[in-house]
């Protein structure tokens, strides 16, 4: 037996566990800490990681003596003996003989390798990298986009490389600024620049969500024809002026050293500015990539093609290289962003350092349930856990029983918790970690959105559909979207049917759920198709607005009485949900009560322990609504928690993102 650990040393810090060549486990940092990708503090990310390598090697009977290689990949690595150096710097204790080192630059070789290793590997393929920036190279220099050739064995063969000159990166400065450098050029930085101008950071952090802007983009027009962040001049892109045209539409400040951006805040209304730059950006943004697309494909001289990198996630952009360029095959690494490298950097380390061959048994990805074991045999405990609440658990025989009523209680109208037992690698909900409400009753998405997500009112929400019907709901370019990672047009003669799903484009981010997909989610949507003749459900992550999803079943139960779900599925027990107004509203641990408003501070004043919910609003002479609603949202900014309900505490590991000197 043959074991690897592969690490991302960067932010969405990783790991992943090869065994005899196969994908046995991976997970994010992000699910262990609570922390949003992975960025925990320094004197504790050693721990941190160390807990993670554990977690992820228990899972499969394993202790860190038991691994034969370790590898690890980094954005910040400058050269082959900073590479070779990241495991030391990790503190991990590991045998020098069994540390393997990514060749120098390593980030987009990670990326691209964990593409072209879980695709159909047994054929060449061109492999192409776009994200917001790549490895250091030297002192002052970092990877921008990167296309490789792939051979089912062997080193693969850089195509070409583009290069920033420069290696500092968007960040937050000391006085709390959001800074972007003059020289701002690679097409995922500019996105990233145009997404934090939007405002779409979480405060205090300058981790974008660039996803956001995608949605944004559907409600305007593209401001100009010529391109303003963006020129494509043949086979090369040139990024001159994107900086200053952000300050010219008032997005940005000049300053002696870069820009300082002028984000909206969250209080400010979006107009069309906003939506109109949204749009010029993703026009522009979609292009670039079309254009390098092609390019990639024919230096390579084959038709088939692989992507990763953060851009990646942008689905509309891959339903674009789908339709248009028509590859041959076409593969989306499904954690594309960096947590994906830990996959990509064991593959590599499996596949060309040692040289093995795949396995026999090795194939295409098809599911990225890749996290630790959390529900089987362990339903016992698990009721155990929901009756500590004061709820009484619904035990179900069996998987299909569980997947029925689920679906029962969505075709009701409910909004469900659906936790399964391995959680998805990536940011993307598939079916383990899901929200799932009805994506046909008028008003479904805004009661999501206000009960549950607390996120802004333009995001649209995804489908899960059973695959063999999708082609006759939805426009797709390709056979099938397992990943969620296509934006296909709803059939007009549906789209009245599913308009909860249809963005204000006409089109839905998919998944297609395959017949042989492990767990009891399809089986969910075939009670629900045949409970409404629909058959496909609403489906978003499970998780409320700033936390990452949910890992384990106590902090699943903690998101169930943080929201207003209506039930809860973790394996076969189903949980209802409480009489949130019979709970009993006490102050929580937050250090700080700034910014909270007058009927906040009113609530607060009786959040004594000794009331119902239902008597402080009466108090107040509030409506029930109000008052739950308000109790949720300071629960949620750890003002608030409910007296007699064991707390689920996560670990409070907060960093600066950044260097904090422009982000150097």
């Amino acid at each position: 037996m043959t074991v690897i650990v592969g690490l991302n040393l960067s932010h969405d810090s990783a790991a992943a566990l090869i065994v005899d060549g196969q994908l046995r486990g991976a997970l994010a940092l992000e699910r262990i800490t609570g922390v949003k990708r992975g960025v925990v503090a320094h004197h504790a990310y050693p721990a941190a990681m160390a807990r993670l390598i554990d977690t992820v090697l228990a899972d499969q009977g394993l202790e860190r003596q038991d691994v034969d290689h370790w590898i690890a990949t980094s954005t910040e690595t400058r050269s082959q003996k900073e590479e070779n150096g990241l495991l030391p710097s990790l503190g991990l204790v590991t045998d020098p003989a069994s540390a393997l080192a990514l060749p120098h630059p390593g980030h987009h070789l990670a990326h691209a390798s964990a593409a072209f290793h879980c695709s159909t590997a047994d054929r060449p393929a061109a492999a192409l990298v776009i994200d917001a920036y790549g490895s250091r190279m030297g002192p002052s220099a970092r990877e921008q986009e990167t296309a490789f050739l792939f051979q089912p064995a062997g080193e693969p063969r850089l195509l070409w490389r583009t290069v920033r000159s420069s290696s500092r990166i968007a960040g937050r400065r000391r006085d709390g600024d959001l800074w972007i450098p003059t020289d701002l050029s690679g097409i995922g930085e500019v996105y990233r620049a145009a997404t934090l101008a939007l405002g779409f950071a979480e405060p205090g952090s300058t981790y974008d969500d660039a996803g956001k802007t995608m949605g944004l983009a559907s409600y305007g027009k593209p401001l100009s024809k010529d391109s303003l962040f963006i020129q494509i001049d043949g086979d090369q892109l040139r990024f001159d002026g994107a900086a200053d045209h952000l300050a010219d539409l008032g997005f940005a400040t000049r300053t002696s050293d870069g820009y300082l951006l002028r984000p909206s805040e969250g209080t400010v209304a979006f107009d069309h500015r906003h939506f109109d730059l949204a749009a010029q950006l993703q026009q522009e943004f979609e292009a670039a990539c079309l254009a390098l697309a092609a390019r990639t494909m024919r230096e390579a001289d084959t038709r088939r093609l692989v992507l990763a990198g953060g851009c990646f996630l942008n689905s509309a952009l891959n339903s674009r290289i789908a339709a248009e360029l028509q590859p041959e095959d076409l593969f989306v690494f499904p954690a594309a962003t960096d947590d994906g490298n830990a996959v990509g950097a064991a593959l590599y380390a499996d596949r060309v350092l040692l040289g093995r061959a795949a396995p026999v048994a090795a194939s295409r990805m098809t599911h990225v349930y890749l996290g630790p074991s959390q529900v089987t045999g362990r339903q016992a405990a698990i009721e155990a856990l929901v009756r500590k609440t004061g709820l009484q658990p619904v035990p179900h025989a069996d998987e299909r029983s569980a997947a029925e009523a689920a679906a029962a209680a969505v075709a009701r109208g409910e909004i469900v918790g659906w936790f399964q037992d391995r959680a998805e690698l990536g940011p993307r909900a598939l079916g383990a970690r899901s929200i799932l409400c009805h994506p046909g009753i008028p008003g479904m998405k805004d009661r999501l959105n206000a009960r549950v997500k607390f996120r802004e009112g333009f995001r649209p929400f995804a489908a899960s559909v059973l695959q063999e019907k999708a082609m006759a709901w939805f426009d797709l370019p390709c056979p099938d979207s397992p990943f969620m990672l296509l934006v296909c047009p709803v059939r007009p003669e549906r789209a009245p049917q599913v308009q909860e799903i249809t963005h204000v484009d006409g089109t839905c981010r998919l998944q297609t759920v395959a017949a042989d997909l492990p767990g009891g989610f399809r089986l969910l949507i075939e009670e629900f198709a045949r409970l409404t003749g629909i058959p496909m459900v609403l489906n978003t992550s499970f998780n409320v607005r700033g936390r990452p999803i949910v890992e384990d079943p106590a902090e699943a139960i903690d998101c169930f009485f943080g929201s207003q779900l209506d039930r809860l599925f973790i394996g076969t027990t189903e949980v209802p949900a409480p009489d949130r107004l019979e709970l009993r509203p006490v102050r929580g641990d937050a250090a700080s009560t700034a910014g909270i408003t007058p009927d906040e501070a009113f609530l607060l004043d009786l959040a004594t322990g000794e009331n119902r919910l239902r008597e402080v609003a009466e108090r107040l002479g509030w409506q029930p609504d109000r008052a739950v609603t308000t109790a949720l949202d300071l629960r949620r900014r750890a003002l608030l928690e409910w007296g007699a309900i064991p707390a689920y505490t996560a670990p409070e590991l907060p960093m600066a993102q950044y260097d904090p000197h422009h982000g150097a």
